[in-house]
Formats: structure tokens, C-alpha cells, sequence
């Protein structure tokens, strides 16, 4: 049965650097909870401190109700799959597998059934003889993946498993391994830099920034109500408006758009504006009229499933829009057009 994992005030200094700042997350039972953010910013330590190959400066770090702050890798109950797969080259497919089981002392036909069981759900029936080598590298990933998970783990930890393949199998791959955690019931984190990814699969996800948790919450909380300009920028595309409120009238954007969101801020506030959120249209706008403003396409790029535009305002801004595929002939580049969205789509960043 899958067990809760609970970082509690986590800290990993460096000399005078610190790479992760207190942090505290739990992750639930049979969740996938997705470590997202930029290079450098912590969510790899993270995850090497839970696995045990990282000491936390401060902090603990408690699977199942214990305490393994201070156990060693092997000790811990933890299967991890690293970005580069680690298999051992002179291993079958089989044997690699069965790594972790006979390093535990489990009696060989046990741990020849739960290797075909892996096998099996893995989807990797008749490569069970086959060295790494010999295999793709979606199937070197399952493979590690398989080698992970045959042990029973209380977490799975997975840090960048995707990052090796190519786009298409990349997307295929991680649907597989979605299934597979949800059928299995694995507590699972996940570390990450593609948003995409974490969207897709996680049911959480922890938003990282400078060894700082910016942000716990479900992919569409996170993307519809972020916590932060950082969060509002880095997940998905973001329109950001830097407004100050009038002494009658809309807000105004610091270059002058009329903006009027369905509850206005009391003073000056950071507005996102999501690029599949708004309209494009022939009608120029009214004068100051809120929530439209008028532009020339300078950019617009057919996607097969939609367009993605840059509609170029008068005061140099570039705003960035995602329509149907449609768009693409009625606002070829060159084309002066007006851009309008809806109260509810402007979304106050606390904090600014």
C-alpha cells in the first residue's frame, strides 16, 4: 500500500549559498505530485535529499510515518528513475529488473514473478533477454522505470525521465507512466522542468523559484490563480499588466490600456491576461472603452489545432493571442485588428 511522504522545514545550504529554502510539502498517498520550475532552482536537490543521496542541512524528511531524515539510499523505500536511466550495460532487460529484488534477498521465484508481472505491465514482453543497448530509448525508460517499481516502493521518485526522448515518444511515454501510477497506486514526485508535462500528468504541482516554494496547488489552479507574477509567467503563456486604479474610471495600464477586471484592486496591481482568453476582431473599439484595444497582426502562426498570434499595439506592446485555426487566414500579418476579453478573464496577481 502506498504511503505519504512529508518534507518538514527542508533546508540544503552550500557554503554561503542556499539552493532550498524551508521547505515544507507533503505528498499524499497514491498522488503524483510534480518539483516544477527553472534550472537551478532547487527541485533536483529537493528530490536527492528524499531519495538520500543529498544531507539536508536542516529539516526532515518522514515516509509513512517514519523518519528516514538520516537512512541510507538503500533503507529508505524509495524507488527512483534517473534522467539518464542508469541500467546497467552488461544486464538483460530481465536481470536489471530484478536488480533491486536481489539486492533485498528476495527467494528467486518470487522475484521471477513480480519481473514478468513488471515486464508485463510495462509492456516489454519479448525483450526480457535484450542488453540496454540493444533497446530504444522509450524502452530503456521503461526499463528503469520497471527496475523502480518491482521492489514495491513506499515513493516513486522520478527526476526528468522524459528529458531523453523525443518529442512524440515523449508524449506517449508519460501517458504510459500516468497509467501505470494510477493503476498501481503510487505515491509518486515527480521532478520537472516542462510545464506542459507537469500539467498533463500531475495531480499537484509544487511551482519552485530560487530554492522557494512559490506555489502548492492542482495544474488548473495554478495556471488560472497563481500565487505569483513569477507562477502567472512561467506556467503557460502569460499577457502581464502592470495597473494603477484612476480617481474615476477603469484601471490603466502603465501604457495606457483601459482595463477592468471583474474585482479592481484597491491600489496598484500586477493583471494576467491568458492568450486563449481573448478575442480578435474586425470592430475597432470605442473611445476607452475597457478591456479592448486596437493593433496591427505582426505575427501569426498555424498550429494545425489553432493560431498563435502577436497583435502589435501602438504603444509597442506585444500582445500575445491563441485563437482557432481560422484565425490564421482572417488575421493574416499585416492586419489591423482589435483585441477584446471579458472582465473575468483578468486575473489580480496577489501581491503585485
Amino acid at each position: 500500500m502506498s504511503t505519504g511522504l512529508v518534507l518538514d522545514g527542508l533546508v540544503k545550504r552550500y557554503g554561503g549559498s542556499t539552493a532550498v529554502q524551508r521547505m515544507d510539502l507533503s505528498v499524499r498517498p497514491g498522488e503524483l505530485l510534480a518539483l516544477l520550475g527553472p534550472s537551478g532552482c532547487g527541485k533536483t536537490t529537493t528530490l536527492r535529499m528524499v531519495a538520500g543521496f543529498i544531507e539536508p542541512t536542516e529539516g526532515r524528511i518522514q515516509l509513512g510515518g517514519r523518519d528516514i531524515t538520516t537512512l541510507p539510499p538503500h533503507k529508505r523505500d524509495a524507488g527512483m528513475v534517473f534522467q539518464s536511466y542508469a541500467l546497467f550495460p552488461h544486464l538483460s532487460v530481465a536481470d536489471n529488473i530484478a536488480f533491486g529484488l536481489r539486492r533485498r534477498g528476495v527467494p528467486r521465484a518470487e522475484a521471477a514473478a513480480r519481473v514478468a508481472r513488471m515486464v508485463s505491465l510495462l509492456r516489454l514482453d519479448g525483450l526480457e533477454k535484450r542488453l540496454p543497448r540493444q533497446l530504444s530509448g522509450g524502452q530503456q525508460q521503461r526499463v528503469a522505470v520497471g527496475r523502480a517499481l518491482v521492489i514495491n516502493p513506499a515513493v516513486v521518485l522520478l527526476d526528468e525521465p522524459f528529458s531523453n526522448l523525443d518529442a512524440l515518444l515523449r508524449e506517449g511515454t508519460r501517458v504510459e507512466l500516468r497509467r501505470l501510477q494510477t493503476e498501481l497506486g503510487l505515491t509518486t514526485l515527480f521532478v520537472t522542468h516542462d510545464q506542459a508535462e507537469a500539467m498533463a500528468i500531475s495531480d499537484r504541482i509544487a511551482v519552485m523559484n530560487a530554492g522557494r516554494l512559490e506555489q502548492l496547488g492542482t495544474p488548473r489552479e495554478v495556471y488560472d490563480r497563481p500565487a505569483t507574477r513569477f507562477v502567472a509567467s512561467f506556467i503557460g503563456r502569460a499577457n502581464l499588466f502592470e495597473a494603477t486604479p484612476q480617481p474615476a474610471g477603469p484601471l490603466r495600464s502603465e501604457d495606457g490600456i483601459a482595463l477592468a477586471p471583474a474585482a479592481s484592486p484597491a491600489g496598484p496591481a500586477t493583471l494576467l491576461l491568458r492568450p486563449e482568453r481573448i478575442a480578435l476582431e474586425e470592430t475597432p473599439p470605442v473611445a476607452d472603452e475597457p478591456n479592448a484595444v486596437a493593433g496591427r497582426v505582426e505575427l501569426a502562426s498555424f498550429l494545425g489545432t489553432g493560431t498563435q498570434l502577436m497583435l502589435r499595439l501602438p504603444g509597442g506592446r506585444a500582445l500575445s493571442i491563441e485563437g482557432p485555426a481560422a484565425y490564421a487566414d482572417r488575421f493574416p500579418a499585416g492586419t489591423a485588428a482589435t483585441a477584446r476579453w471579458r472582465a473575468e478573464d483578468l486575473i489580480v496577481i496577489p501581491g503585485g
